[in-house]
């Protein structure tokens, strides 16, 4: 648990006049909004790169959406930024230099209200089914909090505003509800030189394999209250691939494409590969790659967990085909050049046995 007293006060004391907050001496406060964030909608499948210039700009970012999305997704019809994508941009490739960005799995309402109290602009990814529309994924901002209606608002890329223009509303409980579908994961973008007070706000979920850990133990609970969840037990796949327990992983993904998942899932969580992948189920990997094949080829991760697949199974030219159709794709996406020169190189081991004969058409 964050020990919320000590560390807000510091921290409010650090960055006082960075943002606005009502303080309430000995806790959180029961309100803070962070004012400063430049609003836009986002243009065609590009709530990732939207949203990261949004909090970008409550440090002085300057450019539009379309800088972020050049690198994070240079062909437009790209269906997925992921957050690791999105660190990485910030990290590595912004005219910010003093800024940096952290993503973890297993937030909680707490942390949110906690960051966002002590300054540091918070990106969620969650479920987001529009009136009209299939499930898809969807990134929001969060700006606010507000305890005596249990209300977050968030600057939505898509929905807008809201009739006030200070952020759509979700009560704690909504937002937590679709949340959920992407594992509580969240990004937080800070300056450099306030990482030591962002770590400490995180409490246990500074530290990534932790975080994980935690939202293993949520999605086993989630699980063992309801044995239909199909969310926790693709949250219980997502958080025991993290830390590595890929046969748990393998059995929890089963037990969720089982109950059945939205037809857009594996475009943007792609944990089912690696725990087949890990676990020397090529074919299901395969299996999974077909599934989304049939509906859309605009995810570079499905070309590079395919080319592993393939590489694994010994079928060279068509392992490095793919990688290469996931650089192509997006020439950032290091793994696909990474696997493709191992494979060049002679250097590729399967990581484990094949554990079944089934062939695919």
């Amino acid at each position: 648990m964050i020990k919320r007293a000590r560390w807000v006060v510091i921290v409010l004391s650090l960055l006082n006049g960075l943002f606005s907050v009502h303080a309430q001496s000995g806790s959180l406060p029961p309100y803070a909004r962070l004012n400063g964030l430049r609003f836009e909608f986002q243009t065609w499948c590009n709530c990732g790169p939207v949203n990261l210039t949004m909090a970008l700009s409550y440090y002085g970012w300057p450019d539009d959406q379309q800088t972020a999305a050049g690198w994070l997704k240079p062909t437009v019809e790209d269906k997925n930024v992921s957050p690791d994508q999105m660190v990485a941009y910030v990290n590595q490739q912004t005219v910010l230099p003093n800024i940096r960005a952290l993503w973890r799995y297993g937030g909680n309402v707490d942390v949110i209200r906690a960051l966002i109290a002590a300054g540091f602009p918070v990106i969620i990814e969650s479920g987001f089914q529009p009136e009209g529309h299939e499930w898809m994924g969807h990134y929001e901002t969060v700006v606010a909090y507000d305890d005596a209606v249990q209300t977050f608002w968030v600057y939505d890329s898509y929905s807008g505003l809201g009739a006030d223009y200070l952020g759509i509303q979700h009560t704690y409980s909504d937002l937590d509800a679709w949340w959920r579908h992407f594992n509580r994961a969240f990004i937080v973008v800070y300056p450099v030189e306030q990482e030591s007070a962002v770590l400490a706000l995180l409490g246990s979920l500074s530290d990534p394999l932790a975080a994980a850990d935690q939202a293993l133990i949520t999605a086993r609970q989630e699980t063992a209250t309801n044995p239909a969840d199909v969310w926790g037990w693709f949250n219980f796949g997502t958080s025991a691939a993290a830390v590595g327990q890929y046969a748990d992983a393998a059995a929890a993904y089963d037990r969720a494409f089982e109950i059945g998942l939205p037809f857009r899932m594996i475009w943007y969580q792609f944990g089912p590969y690696a725990a087949y992948y890990y676990t020397g189920r090529y074919y299901d990997v395969l299996a999974v790659v077909r599934d989304v094949e049939a509906i859309t080829l605009e995810v570079e991760e499905t070309s590079y967990w395919k080319g592993l697949a393939l590489a694994a199974l010994g079928r060279t030219d068509e392992a490095l085909a793919e990688f290469n159709r996931a650089i192509a794709w997006n020439p950032h996406f290091t793994p696909a050049s990474e696997a493709r020169d191992q494979v060049l190189a002679g250097q590729y081991v399967a990581p484990a046995p094949l554990t079944t004969t089934e062939k695919l058409p």
